[in-house]
């Protein structure tokens, strides 16, 4: 995983998640391409949603906005080495057998990206009205998908923000910043990027 991560000099400090305060920080530049053209209001509240969720992994994101590559404008993206790639999509381009998913992750050496589902999550918090609204959800489902990729897995786990469908009650606890990464979870990753690392 280290191949994501380049260190940056910031050291135990405001930060303390399930394990403690961070032993060391790491920046993790993500390539984000707004293809569904959303707005900047729920994009940018998305955006500090999922930083500050990733921040629990003692991972700072360093988000570089992508323009769109089309026939006029064919030049790719320039990132720091390591970037991962993540797309904000209308909706799934494919015939996707899960009909409930948000989002989706490809955490292949050399070419990790993933995508989320701006259409599903407006009618997910749509229908949880009142509780979440779509920046907050979006940014849950962008952490959610850093994480696959982070973790190198597109397995889930029956609990935390890595679960595979969110519940209502999921909802709640991510409108009070209680859905977040669970300590195995952090423990994993780090471990992970650590271990890589070296």
């Amino acid at each position: 995983m280290h191949r994501f991560l380049s260190p940056i000099l910031i050291f135990a400090g405001s930060i303390t998640s399930y394990a403690g305060a961070c032993p060391a920080w790491e920046r993790l530049p993500v390539k984000l391409f707004n293809d569904a053209g959303t707005e900047p209001a729920i994009l940018n509240a998305a955006k500090s949603e999922a930083g500050w969720l990733v921040k629990s992994l003692c991972i700072e994101v360093a988000w570089v906005p992508c323009p769109l590559i089309t026939v006029t404008n064919a030049v790719p993206c320039q990132a720091p080495p390591g970037a991962i790639e993540l797309h904000v999509l209308s909706d799934t381009a494919s015939s996707d057998p899960s009909a409930n998913s948000l989002g989706i992750s490809i955490p292949k050496t050399g070419a990790s990206r993933a995508a989320v589902f701006l259409e599903r999550v407006r009618e997910l918090a749509a229908a949880n009205e009142g509780i979440i609204d779509a920046g907050g959800l979006l940014g849950h489902v962008m952490a959610h998908e850093i994480g696959h990729l982070l973790l190198r897995s597109t397995a889930h786990s029956s609990e935390g923000i890595m679960r595979a469908e969110f519940r209502r009650s999921d909802l709640k606890k991510a409108a009070q910043r209680q859905f977040r990464f669970t300590p195995e979870q952090v423990e994993s990753i780090r471990r992970t990027a650590y271990s890589r690392g070296r």
